[in-house]
């Protein structure tokens, strides 16, 4: 009997004991993921976290610490990481802005109310300096009288990188250069660094002509490499300039050759790929075609016996519009005209449509012939065609609401002219 008892007391033990609530809460954590990667000078912390299902914003702090200074050799893109809410932040990137090796950021991670420490949670970052690839555009560039240089920035990886700070290149005149600092042409304010600004691509230069001399009208502009800026594909450019834009288009001037012709349309837009596009009325090369500018009066003369006079109404007062960098190709090539607003311009480009709107802009460089001799390049860049090609106004191919209309790649009319004997 007393064995019997002794058994059920036991098991009565047994049960109460099992019967014990489990009082054990587990503890979420935090800390890093992984130990960051250098990426082309970026490093990207990723947070962890375990056991925390909760829904209201927690904020988890981050401190910085190492021999690199925060704002000097690093940045940061938060100082927290946020957990939950509406605008969670998991992933916090430190982009490298130093220049010199051998210094390193450790980021260490503080554990909120409520949570504790997981098993990474300080890394440290070796910082390599920064690489950037300086490239010019183009490597060369012919203007009348001013300039807009343009540089782009390349990461090691080939790829175009936008600065995540201010980063100033220095340009040096190459001593092959006929034209003078100072005397022939001057750096707009003074400024002879190209500035690519925070989260940009790009940055640009301007320069301008101030003397005009026969054989002192070339300026190469040569990138300058430091610790953090390398050379890429276009290290030198060189811009010649061709005069004041009046003093050098006075005088009559002949039709050479009309470079954009209907075949060079029909190529560019082919039955082939669905275009269906009327050409009656298109403008054909003439020889007789011919035009004169007197810089006194400031007006332009046409003379257009092709179709060409359809735009060209008649005389036309002009005037300098600064300049337009045209693109010629799907990969950024061209290069700057200088524009020439005139009045008197049909913009519909039409023998029966008249547009009420006649300022118009025509873009022009000096070019060498194949025989060294001086041709005159002109682009018709803002028209609206309401004759030939009008398939192509169907407000994607020309710009209807901006000027110049007819400047994207492909529409416009390209002819060069060469002075009258």
């Amino acid at each position: 009997m007393k064995k019997v008892l002794f058994a059920m007391m036991a098991a009565m033990t047994v049960f109460m004991v099992s019967c014990e609530p489990d009082n054990t809460v587990e503890i979420p954590t935090v800390s890093f993921a992984v130990q960051p990667v250098n990426t082309d000078g970026v490093f990207t912390l990723t947070l962890m976290t375990t056991g925390y299902n909760g829904t209201d914003p927690v904020t988890v702090p981050l401190t910085f610490s190492g021999t690199a200074e925060k704002g000097v050799d690093y940045s940061v893109s938060d100082e927290a990481f946020i957990i939950g809410g509406a605008t969670p932040v998991t992933t916090i990137t430190v982009t490298t802005l130093t220049t010199v090796n051998d210094k390193s950021v450790t980021a260490t991670i503080s554990a909120p109310d409520g949570f504790q420490l997981g098993q990474l949670s300080s890394v440290t970052m070796a910082l390599t300096p920064v690489t950037v690839y300086a490239t010019f555009v183009t490597n060369t560039l012919s203007t009348i009288s001013s300039a807009t240089i343009t540089i782009q920035t390349y990461g090691s990886n080939g790829e175009m990188k936008r600065m995540d700070r201010d980063l100033t290149i220095e340009v040096e005149v190459d001593p092959a250069s006929t034209a003078v600092l100072g005397s022939n042409f001057e750096f707009v304010g003074g400024l002879q660094s190209i500035v690519v600004p925070a989260g940009n691509l790009e940055g640009t230069l301007d320069i301008r002509l101030l003397n005009y001399e026969e054989g002192k009208n070339t300026v190469i502009l040569n990138i300058k490499p430091d610790d953090m800026v390398h050379i890429g594909d276009n290290r030198s450019i060189t811009i010649n300039f061709a005069g004041p834009i009046f003093e050098k288009l006075a005088g009559t001037w002949t039709m050479f050759d009309l470079v954009t012709d209907r075949e060079y349309f029909e190529s560019t837009y082919p039955a082939d790929w669905g275009y269906s596009i009327t050409y009656d009325g298109f403008p054909e090369f003439n020889s007789s075609d011919k035009f004169s500018i007197d810089i006194e009066a400031f007006e332009m003369t046409p003379e257009f016996q092709s179709s060409f006079n359809t735009y060209f109404k008649g005389v036309s007062n002009i005037s300098d519009g600064g300049e337009y960098f045209i693109r010629t190709g799907m990969a950024n090539e061209g290069f700057s005209l200088q524009l020439v607003n005139m009045d008197n311009i049909n913009r519909y480009f039409s023998p029966t449509e008249i547009s009420e709107d006649d300022e118009s802009m025509i873009g022009i460089r000096f070019i060498e012939g194949e025989n060294g001799e001086e041709l005159l390049d002109m682009y018709l860049i803002d028209f609206i065609p309401h004759s030939f090609m009008k398939e192509l106004n169907d407000g994607f191919t020309y710009d209807t609401e901006n000027k110049p209309a007819a400047a994207s790649t492909g529409c416009y009319f390209n002819m060069t002219f060469k002075r009258a004997e």
